[in-house]
This record gives C-alpha cells, sequence and structure tokens, in this order.
C-alpha cells in the first residue's frame, strides 16, 4: 500500500493554544484488547480508532480496547478528516467510523485525507480524490505525494513539479526531487545534481545551485557548497557565510554549527551566540541546549551561559514540561531547567515527558511516572509506547492493551472526553455517582427520575416542603423520591402521572432547567425542528443563548433525542458550576 505514493518528507510542528481542563484526580487505567490483536505497529492510539491487527486482517480498535470495526481488510490507515484508506483484495478505499465503505473499495492504492484530498492509484497513475469520493485531479500522474499548504508534490515522466488543489500544474513536472512546500512558502529542488528552491507561483526563488540543502526553518535554509555550509533568506542572500562544516536548522532562533570537530551556535544574524568549543550539542528546545565537554553532558542558555554543569553521560532536550531526560552509570532520569534532580538516574530507559507523562523502564518491566517522579502504574509491562490523546499501547506478554487517562474514578470516562470535566465536577460536588464502582456509563440514556435527582442534589438536597406524595406508582424508598417531590414544588413537572423510566430528551432537558431558572423570556434560536409554538421552544432558545447547549446542527436542535448521562452532566456543568 502506498509504494507510490511520495511520503511527505518534512514534519511539522503545530502550537495550539488550548485551554487544559484540571480533575480533581486522574487514573491511568488499562483496556485490553482480546488475545490475538495486535497493536505492535502502532506508535500510538490515533482518534477515534487505532488500526489493529487479527489473524493477518485490519480493523479498529477503540480508545476502550473494543474492536469498533472487526479486522476484515488486508490493510487499513489511521482515520483523518474522518475518513480512513482500507484495502481488500487487491482493491483500496475509504470507510468512515461506523465502517460504512463511504468511497469504493477500487483503487489500486490510496493515502489518507490531507488537507480535504487524498491521492489514490489507478493502473499505475495517480491523482486526487475529494471526500465525496470525487476525482478532483485525474489520475495521471506516477507518483504523488499528500497535499502540503496548498500544493502536492507529483511526478511526471520522471520528473516532480507541483499542483494546487484545483489540479492547476503550479510547478512544472521538470525536477529530479523535490520536498513539500513548507509554511515559508518555498519549496526545496533538485536538478542535475544542484539544490534551490521555488515558489509557490513556479519561479526559482534560489537558483539550483547548492550541493545540499535544507528546507526552510524559522526564515532561513542551511545550504552547503565545496563541502561548507552556511544560511540564505528567501531571497536566496547568504547571511551567514558558508564557512562551516556542519550545521542544524534553526530552532528557537539559534542554529548548531560546526568547525574543526567542535559545535557551538549562532544567532540569525551570524553572529557565535556560543563559540565551537563542544564535542557535541543538540538544538534549543525551550530555550536551553544540551552541550558536551570533556565527555560529559549539560545545558547552556541562549545567551551561552552554563545553565546545568556538565556531569552527566547523556541529555536529552527539555520538552514543554520543562523537564529532559538525563543518564549517568547506565540509567536515566530527570533534571528540571536548573539542574534539579527531579527523579534521580534509577531507569534502565526513560522517555521525553509529554503531557506530564514520561514511559520509563525499570527492572525490564514498562511504566509511567509523573513530573514529580511518582509511579503512575504498576511497572509491569513488556513494551510501552508513549501517552498520545490521553492514551498509550501497553503489552503485555503477546496481549496489547491501551492505558488510558480517566478521570473521576472510572475507567470510561477518558481525560479527553467532552464530559470528563463535567462529570468530575458533578462527582465532586456530590450530584451523581457512577453505575459501578468502576464506571460511570457516560453513553448510557438517562431517566426522567435520574436528570431530576440530579438536579435536586445539585442544589444541595433540599427536603420538600411538602410531604404528600401525588403518585401511586413511586414510594418513599425510591433513590428519586425526594427529588420527584421536589421537582413538583418547584413546577418542573406537574400532573397526575409520573414516569420514573420515561428517557429524558433535550427538549424535557432545556425545559427543567429553564424552569428551575425562573422560565425568563428568550428570542428563539431558528431551528427548524422547533416550532415556534412548541411548549419548549422558549426553554430551547434560553439555553441556547446562555451556551448551555447548541443544535445538533447549523438549522436542527433534534428536540425528541435521547439524552445520555454524559450529556446531562454537561448540560448541568454548563448551567450551574
Amino acid at each position: 500500500m502506498k509504494k507510490k505514493l511520495i511520503s511527505l518528507a518534512l514534519a511539522g510542528a503545530l502550537s495550539l493554544s488550548l485551554i487544559v481542563p484540571t480533575f480533581a484526580a486522574q487514573t491511568y487505567v488499562p483496556s485490553w484488547l482480546e488475545q490475538g490483536v495486535l497493536l505492535e505497529d502502532a506508535a500510538g492510539f490515533s482518534a477515534p480508532f487505532t488500526p489493529v491487527s487479527k489473524g493477518g486482517k485490519w480493523g479498529y480498535a477503540n480508545q476502550l480496547g473494543g474492536l469498533a470495526i472487526a479486522p476484515q481488510y488486508d490493510y487499513a490507515l489511521a482515520f483523518t478528516d474522518g475518513l480512513a484508506a482500507v484495502s481488500r483484495d487487491g482493491r483500496c478505499g475509504y470507510i468512515d467510523a461506523s465502517g460504512k465503505a463511504v468511497i469504493a473499495l477500487q483503487y489500486e492504492d490510496a493515502a489518507s485525507f490531507s488537507e480535504g484530498l487524498a491521492a489514490v492509484g489507478q493502473n499505475g497513475k495517480f491523482g486526487f480524490i475529494d471526500k465525496s469520493g470525487k476525482t478532483v485531479i485525474a489520475l495521471q500522474y506516477e507518483a504523488a505525494s499528500s497535499f502540503s499548504n496548498g500544493l502536492a508534490l507529483v511526478t511526471q515522466n520522471g520528473k516532480c513539479g507541483y499542483v494546487d488543489k484545483t489540479g492547476k500544474v503550479v510547478v512544472a513536472p521538470q525536477y529530479d526531487g523535490g520536498y513539500n512546500f513548507t509554511a515559508d512558502g518555498l519549496a526545496l529542488v533538485r536538478k542535475d545534481g544542484k539544490w534551490g528552491y521555488v515558489d509557490r507561483t513556479g519561479k526559482e526563488a534560489v537558483a539550483l545551485q547548492y550541493d545540499q540543502a535544507l528546507v526552510f526553518s524559522e526564515g532561513l535554509a542551511a545550504v552547503s557548497k565545496g563541502g561548507k555550509w552556511g544560511f540564505i533568506d528567501k531571497t536566496g542572500k547568504e547571511v551567514v557565510p558558508i564557512a562551516y562544516d556542519a550545521v542544524s536548522a534553526f530552532s528557537e532562533g539559534l542554529a548548531k554549527v560546526s568547525k574543526n570537530g567542535k559545535w557551538g551556535y549562532i544567532d540569525q544574524t551570524g553572529k557565535e551566540v556560543a563559540a565551537p568549543q563542544y564535542s557535541a550539542s543538540s538544538r534549543f528546545s525551550n530555550g536551553l541546549a544540551a552541550v558536551e565537554a570533556n565527555g560529559k553532558w549539560g545545558f547552556i542558555d541562549k545567551t551561552g551561559k552554563t545553565a546545568v554543569s556538565p556531569k552527566y553521560a547523556y541529555a536529552g532536550n527539555f520538552t514543554a514540561d520543562g523537564l529532559a531526560v538525563v543518564g549517568a552509570d547506565g540509567k536515566y532520569g530527570y533534571i528540571d531547567k536548573t539542574g534539579k534532580e527531579i527523579a534521580a538516574p534509577a531507569y534502565e530507559k526513560a522517555r521525553d515527558f509529554s503531557g506530564g507523562v514520561a514511559t520509563v523502564c525499570q527492572d525490564g518491566k514498562w511504566g509511567f511516572i509523573d513530573k514529580t517522579g511518582k509511579a503512575l502504574t504498576p511497572f509491569e509491562y513488556d513494551g510501552a509506547a508513549d501517552f498520545v490523546q490521553d492514551a498509550a499501547i501497553v503489552r503485555k506478554g503477546s496481549r496489547y492493551g491501551i492505558v488510558n487517562v480517566t478521570v473521576g474514578g472510572f475507567s470510561d470516562v477518558l481525560a479527553g472526553s467532552p464530559y470528563a470535566q463535567p462529570i468530575d465536577w458533578a462527582v465532586g460536588k456530590g450530584i451523581t455517582n457512577g453505575t459501578s464502582p468502576t464506571t460511570f456509563s457516560p453513553d448510557q440514556p438517562c431517566s426522567t427520575a435520574q436528570i431530576l435527582t440530579f438536579m435536586w442534589r445539585a442544589m444541595g438536597s433540599p427536603e420538600p416542603a411538602n410531604a404528600v406524595n401525588p403518585y401511586a406508582n413511586i414510594k418513599a424508598d425510591d433513590y428519586f423520591y425526594k427529588a420527584v417531590l421536589w421537582a413538583r414544588e418547584k413546577g418542573l413537572i406537574s400532573g397526575g402521572a409520573f414516569d420514573p423510566n420515561a428517557p429524558c430528551t433535550r427538549a424535557s432537558t432545556a425545559t427543567y432547567l429553564w424552569k428551575l431558572a425562573g422560565s425568563p423570556a428568550a428570542q428563539g434560536a431558528g431551528f427548524s425542528d422547533v416550532p415556534a409554538g412548541a411548549a419548549y421552544a422558549q426553554a430551547v432558545a434560553w439555553a441556547v443563548s446562555n451556551g448551555i447547549t447548541n443544535g445538533t446542527s447549523a438549522t436542527t436542535f433534534s428536540p425528541g433525542s435521547i439524552c445520555t448521562r454524559g450529556q446531562i452532566m454537561t448540560f448541568l456543568y454548563r448551567d450551574l458550576a
């Protein structure tokens, strides 16, 4: 699969500003896949489902270890843009998260979707389709890459060029090789053994004159002539003289450079911030760089000043968590940016921290630790990958599992789920418990008795003023008894009959919360399925205007849809927290 689809030659980093929720307590719970389901090729869990194999066939597992799509394919790629490429009997197509083939298995080759398009191949030719399966760019190329920054690298008659998403040839196929366009707006290309750069109009922005070159990074690119390296800007101007034996790309405004076997650092003007003096060094990361002097590793800051004295046999990069792996006497641990040992070298293997968790190996077994060095799981796994999206793949013997970050003490409330914070809040406030000591069942339908009980508890579990029970079918020992009497007093419910097991709908949820708020007036929300005269119309308009819920689409509210326990907690959290 993908044997003629050109791989992306560049790896980009995307920095997002996110509000990270905090939880009262997090647990790290393994969910085991059934015996024989393998995850050996997976570096990490990929949402919504990750590819797994069984008996030579591929399918998909969910984050709780269950098979979401039964193994039936010869090959399966991860989901991107809501679709996944799969292959069966030599034919490739795309399925959605329900397992439905939304683009028929008809191609000889298929790549993952990127920027709304996917490269596909048939009869030895490649082109692109959109998510509806429509051919957007005719299958005419000998090879094709995924789209990156609006353009894709294609090969025709043995030469490389670039096309845009309409299929327009932006750079005519004429180069012997090339890389994808970067965010800097240039692509590195090669012809007749020389490297240069083209812009998005197809113009050679920097003439093909270099023996070797790197892609642009932070506005500059490393180039080489006659065995020496320097840097140019996007106009081709030589910003840093081609005088170094080796260099690296810029990182955080500084680049590694080497002369006479020693390494130092320069800034983007070419000024040497730290003269070449180190036996080895790493790129700058989070303000510090690891350097080796006299066989020992330490760290320097961006002025070249020693931040952590060289005393380790190994030093990695500082991550966003503010910690770096260090090694001594064949063991590994972690230090902070002041050089303080957060976890003294005691592990046989140790990986970088990510999201406050690191994967480490002790006495031949793998586990996970937090930023204080505390073990988050027992050291019991024969293999373990790093956490990705609050999940890490582990192996014990021949069996694979997924360790999930969960909240509220529930194995089925994943920290990354949209209802994690509401459930954590609700449990902390005593509003709800799980359906068992270890499960919450967030996807289970919520009954009318349950939502009224949740609301009653959220209001402090007040004693009903009137102890008279108007409903013959409920008893004083029902868990919801006082909640129902309270709800009736508050005008949330009325009439002579009450069905505690009736499912709670989106309309009834909005109505209960609206009445609890005093039935304030609100403008219509404009949903096609909420008639202006409906008893719940004002409630829906109020709930939407107060950010308690949105529509199920831009034009529909789905008032009759049954709410799950997770959804109800979310509505309560948005209204009452």
